[in-house]
């Protein structure tokens, strides 16, 4: 059975002519009427009652005539939707980040770069586990961008060739502590503690960039406190999940200021060393080097300019 043998059912029910539909439907009238026959003969049942001018439906016909307009209706009606999601689909950008650049970094750049995009919608994932899979993500075309950090002072690198990036955005680290009874911190770096301090840091990998984050800290804490000894009591693969420990008491870490501003200025948090201990970051947003989408090249090219014009 065949939608357009629906269709000249309907266009028939209504003209009762077989002339007038044929011509309502483009074709002969010799091939309308064999597509007439055709639904009956699939129906197994007379739908036209051809016996005298103008043509009537039969019982049958008329039962099924509702039944005919139900399913034009509701085909249409679905290839509609399906089309109209694949229109947002094809326009839809998706990005990719970390839960904290999610929630602090991204709302405010998207904001600025969405009436240049020209997409009527965004999508955005942070769901992947580590930098490896959020890459083997980006290479698939499962999302378009990755937004990462990246710190130029580690040797931890994304390969530059197949992921090249932009910088949008910095970030510092800054290494904090719960405060004592006093609002004095429980430990000051600088002050070169013998004893062992406990440490809060994010998941470690290492067979890759599982966290950018803890090797940016790791190389830092190996230049700087070589000589202190931490001692990791806590891991997480999130910085909120880390800030939410610090506080309530188990050691140091250092987290992004972006999650951590207000905290320190309530005083919930405090410094375990001067602010020339903290650790700047780069935001960078990744593509995969071989992608070939014009939509993407042109969005990479709009963010370009972007920086471009924002630079001192």
């Amino acid at each position: 059975m065949e939608l357009k043998w629906l269709e000249d059912f309907l266009s028939l029910a209504n003209t009762a002519n077989f002339r007038l539909s044929a011509k309502q439907r483009f074709v002969s009238q010799p091939a309308f009427s064999r597509r007439i026959k055709s639904l009956e003969t699939w129906i197994g049942a007379e739908l036209i009652d051809r016996s005298h001018q103008p043509i009537t439906l039969t019982d049958a016909g008329r039962d099924f005539k509702p039944v005919a307009l139900q399913i034009v209706r509701s085909a249409y009606q679905a290839r509609n939707e399906i089309r109209a999601k694949d229109l947002i689909d094809q326009q839809k950008i998706c990005f990719s980040t970390l839960s904290t650049l999610a929630h602090c970094f991204m709302p405010g750049w998207l904001k600025k770069l969405k009436p240049y995009l020209g997409a009527s919608a965004l999508s955005m994932r942070t769901d992947y586990m580590g930098v490896d899979v959020y890459l083997q993500a980006l290479e698939s075309g499962e999302v378009d961008f990755f937004i990462g950090y990246e710190d130029s002072a580690s040797s931890m690198k994304i390969d530059a060739e197949k992921f090249p990036s932009l910088r949008i955005g910095t970030e510092l680290l800054v290494p904090v502590v719960s405060p004592d009874s006093n609002g004095n911190p429980s430990w000051w770096l600088p002050d070169r503690p013998k004893a062992p301090i406990p440490y809060l840091q994010t998941n470690t990998h290492k067979d890759i960039n599982y966290s950018l984050l803890y090797w940016s800290v790791s190389s830092h804490i190996s230049k700087h406190y070589a000589d202190l000894t931490f001692v990791p009591v806590y891991e997480a693969t999130t910085s909120t999940s880390i800030r939410a420990m610090v506080i309530e008491e188990y050691g140091v870490a250092w987290l992004p200021l972006s999650i951590i501003a207000e905290d320190l200025q309530r005083g919930v948090l405090v410094r375990a060393a001067a602010e020339d201990d903290d650790i700047e970051v780069d935001i960078k947003i990744f593509k995969y080097s071989a992608a070939d989408d014009p939509k993407l090249d042109k969005i990479w090219q709009l963010i370009q300019k972007q920086l471009s014009l924002s630079a001192p």
